[in-house]
């Protein structure tokens, strides 16, 4: 082949044209397809026409080719046998390209006066991409080895892109059923979870206990990162990417018998984000599996932490929540009373009530939806029953601040005053029950609640009753001053905006009035309160649930009693409920 005579690359050498055959087939940012297709328009040129793919979804529209009544078929095709049936078959409407997709014959030559075209099936498996080269002149030897040469590499291009493909289709599965198994673990499903994970990653869930991590990102890096979790933590957690945030890459360690708090997969991540710029890890407490939404949360409270720490990374801190602080029998008995009419609704029915009113407090119905694998209207629907039975109106951020801690003191986390941790010194203090509520407000170990019959009901007001009692005690308004203590300082007195603004029911224009200030004025301080507490207020959530509750522990909050949507007095505590406003889980 010295040279292509007729061609567009007259007197190159045979190595000068195949070495811009290879560099023509270089796999550049477009993929092995790309690729493909640039030989192809290498190939027309070099031969002194025009070279095209067509793929087999295209065949069947791809431009009509007039076949004329003679066709050679080259003698050493596999399919020479069927030359035959070639005959005769001119003016065929594309007939002849899909017929060569089929494999019935793999390749073809149509010669007519000023044109002369080259018909090649490509790879194995049927239907084939088609490679359909044209030239005015009749080929010669050393064009017809090279349409052959291209020929082959195309094939070899080809078949690299339907292997990227499926490749690409196996991560896209992967990454669904990791979704999914995220989806039922945070609706409390933890058996049909183990069982849906066991076909990728056999035993991981075995675990009893997690921990949950979060890291946020940029939503142009999320892949990125999210592919470097992977690889990070192969085999040793579940990593997902968030469903309800670009940004956000949620993984979820096992706690090995004997071990740490998933403590390797920690590592890991915070080693990971100490070299990207960027990047924010949060870190849940470890809890039991049944219950990866409340370390969901837990890892979104601390993520808000890590957005304003240097290192940017921010991790549970044993007693700075209020659980933590709580009497331990008192807080359990509380919890129960409040919950108890949840007990009407059937077991497998009150697990998924409470696993979606958990994230329904915590974020919109939107992305409460898209956690739980379910849609907003049903978020709402079963925030509306919830609301209904315990006689909330949950429009109400003082009632929501209630239930939040209602569940998070039933929901089994051994970081909670159920677990024995009373005035945040790690031992057990006795209630009126002698400390056995917390037993029997544990229940089963599903992590769903169980009715404590014999428990007297919740007390109507902060100054007397359970909660009342509850939260006078010297251990929790310890807790309430220590939190609200970082707004001491500032000469903008937020503490002051940040009250009139929860008395407002987190509305900002009336805030504005009553505080004597712009609307935006009201915005920047609660802006400067959130980088102060650490805390996410405006968004909501458990964070501003916990500052609520700590004005009210501090008497800051006006008392306010009303009733509950549905018409009946609201469990718990009464200053704890105020007129209603948009509620949190409304997008």
């Amino acid at each position: 082949m010295a040279g292509l005579s007729g061609s567009g690359i007259e007197g190159q050498r045979r190595p000068e044209v195949l070495a811009g055959l290879l560099k023509a087939a270089r796999v550049g940012p477009g993929g092995h397809r790309a690729a493909a297709h640039r030989v192809a328009a290498w190939l027309g040129r070099a031969v002194g026409g025009s070279a095209r793919i067509e793929e087999p979804a295209r065949i069947e529209d791809s431009a009509r080719i007039e076949v004329p009544a003679r066709i050679e078929v080259p003698a050493r095709i596999e399919d020479a046998a069927r030359a035959g049936g070639w005959a005769g078959a001119g003016g065929g409407d594309g007939a002849l390209l899909r017929d060569v997709a089929a494999g019935s014959p793999r390749s073809a030559v149509v010669a007519e006066p000023g044109r002369h075209l080259r018909v090649l099936a490509l790879g194995v498996e049927r239907p084939h991409p088609v490679l359909v080269v044209t030239r005015p002149s009749p080929y010669d030897e050393a064009a017809a080895a090279l349409v052959a040469h291209a020929a082959t590499v195309l094939e070899l291009l080809l078949s690299a892109g339907e292997a990227d493909e499926r490749r690409r289709r196996l991560a896209e599965a992967g990454a669904g059923v990791r979704l999914s198994v995220l989806q039922l673990l945070m609706g409390g499903e933890v058996v049909l979870a183990q069982r849906t994970m066991a076909g990728l990653r056999p035993g991981l869930l075995d675990a009893e206990r997690v921990v949950v991590c979060v890291l946020e990102a940029s939503e142009g890096q999320r892949g990125e990162v999210a592919r470097a979790c992977e690889g990070l933590l192969a085999g040793r957690a579940l990593v997902v990417r968030c469903p309800a945030d670009d940004g956000h890459v949620i993984v979820v360690a096992p706690v090995t018998p004997g071990g740490a708090a998933g403590t390797g997969a920690q590592d890991a991540l915070r080693e990971f984000v100490t070299g990207r710029d960027g990047v924010f890890l949060g870190v849940g407490d470890r809890h039991p599996i049944s219950r990866v939404a409340a370390g969901y949360d837990d890892a979104i409270r601390s993520l808000a932490a890590a957005r304003l720490m240097p290192g940017r990374v921010a991790g549970h801190q044993p007693g700075a929540r209020l659980p933590e602080v709580l009497d331990a029998g008192a807080a359990a008995g509380w919890a129960a009373g409040f919950l108890r009419p949840l007990a009407a609704v059937p077991a497998q029915d009150r697990g998924q009530l409470t696993a979606t009113v958990r994230l329904g407090l915590e974020f919109t119905a939107v992305n409460a939806a898209r956690l739980l694998g379910i849609s907003r209207n049903t978020v709402r629907a079963r925030m509306d029953r919830v609301a209904g039975l315990l006689g909330l109106d949950l429009g109400d951020v003082r009632a929501r601040a209630a239930l939040d801690l209602a569940l998070r003191l039933d929901d089994g986390d051994p970081g909670t005053a159920r677990s024995g941790r009373a005035g945040g010194t790690g031992q057990a203090r006795k209630g009126s029950d002698g400390g056995h509520a917390a037993q029997a407000a544990h229940g089963s170990g599903t992590g769903h609640a169980r009715p404590a019959a014999t428990r007297p009901g919740p007390g109507p007001g902060p100054g007397g009753g359970e909660l009342g009692r509850m939260l006078a005690a010297p251990p929790v308004l310890v807790w309430a001053r220590d939190l609200l203590a970082p707004l001491r300082g500032d000469e903008r007195d937020l503490r002051r905006t940040l009250r009139d603004w929860v008395g407002e029911n987190c509305a900002v224009e009336p805030a504005a009035r009553r505080r004597g200030v712009h609307p935006q004025t009201v915005r920047e301080h609660l802006r400067g309160a959130e980088g102060l507490l650490r805390r996410q207020l405006v968004a909501g959530g458990s964070g501003l649930y916990e500052v609520v509750l700590a004005l009210t522990v501090t008497g800051e909050l006006d008392e306010a009693p009303s009733r509950g949507s549905s018409g009946r007095s609201a469990p718990g505590d009464r200053a704890l409920v105020t007129p209603s406003c948009p509620a949190t889980v409304h997008p």
